[in-house]
């Protein structure tokens, strides 16, 4: 124990120096301003030979230093040094440190405001630690903040098929074909999680969203149809059997107690069963 403390004090001493070296050197060449909190790292290859087989307790002690850091909101150049601190250099020290991603790109999205710079980081990490669910699952939602749901799809997509992965996982990624508008594909991923999955909150939880985005779809394709027959007949058709009759549609749709749709003639729209509901839940 005594020995390791040496060590570690052995190394802040010598950190120490490399950083106010640093900064003599950037306010000899005429550094105009120099934040008096500023942490000069040097980059990740140095900064392993500096920590002289204590890699990991260095990373823990530069990422106790970087929460002080940027909790610093005067200092308004903080930022500018995201990169070097959380991805030059606590990664670097310890690639398999998972928080300093997580924190990092938190800072990174919320307070930089720069979300792609987050996504980089976390990209990183998934490189160094390719079973780690948690760092896709955030990715996953970086993307979705800024509505890019194709991004947020394969993230958590290929979060669900890490080791330990909650079965939440693989609905969040289906849920995103309907968010892109890709009805059909979102059916059919529905369908496959409700034929494979052993969770039953899972279960219940995709039932809902398959039959919603059933009537949905159901709903579109008839009203497909009534246009196309007011295009080729002009008016309103008699009813849905007819619509069929006609191959404009390949079945009078029903809800999930098999009550079929029916079409209002006033105002020519396809409305489901009398007493359901055809407005979409948030």
């Amino acid at each position: 124990m005594i020995r390791r403390g040496l060590a570690i004090a052995a190394l802040i001493a010598v950190l120490s120096g490399v950083v106010l070296g640093a900064r003599a050197r950037l306010e000899s060449a005429g550094e105009e301003r120099v934040s008096a909190s500023l942490l000069y790292l040097p980059k990740g290859p140095f900064l392993r030979a500096l920590a002289l087989g204590h890699e990991e307790t260095l990373a823990d002690l530069l990422y106790i230093w970087s929460i002080q850091y940027y909790s610093n909101y005067e200092d308004t150049t903080r930022y500018e040094y995201l990169d070097q601190v959380f991805g030059g250099a606590i990664t670097e020290l310890d690639p398999r440190y998972v928080e300093p991603y997580l924190v990092g790109a938190l800072i990174m999205s919320m307070e930089a405001r720069d979300p792609q710079r987050a996504l980089r980081l976390f990209d990183k990490g998934l490189a160094l630690n390719p079973d780690n669910w948690e760092l896709a699952y955030w990715a996953g939602w970086e993307c979705y903040g800024i509505r890019d749901y194709a991004c947020a799809r394969d993230y958590w997509a290929r979060a669900s098929r890490m080791p330990k992965a909650p079965p939440q996982l693989m609905r969040l990624a289906a849920k995103m074909l309907e968010k892109e508008g890709d009805i059909g594909a979102a059916l059919r991923e529905y369908r496959a999680i409700l034929d494979s999955t052993t969770d039953e909150n899972t279960r219940q939880v995709v039932a809902q969203w398959y039959e919603r985005t059933r009537v949905q779809f159901e709903l579109q394709r008839a009203g497909e149809a009534v246009e196309a027959w007011r295009a080729q007949r002009g008016g309103c058709p008699p009813s849905l059997d007819a619509l069929v009759a006609a191959g404009l549609l390949p079945a009078v749709p029903v809800d999930a107690a098999g009550n079929p749709f029916h079409l209002d003639r006033t105002g020519c729209a396809v409305l489901p069963a009398p007493g359901q509901s055809f407005q979409r839940k948030p």
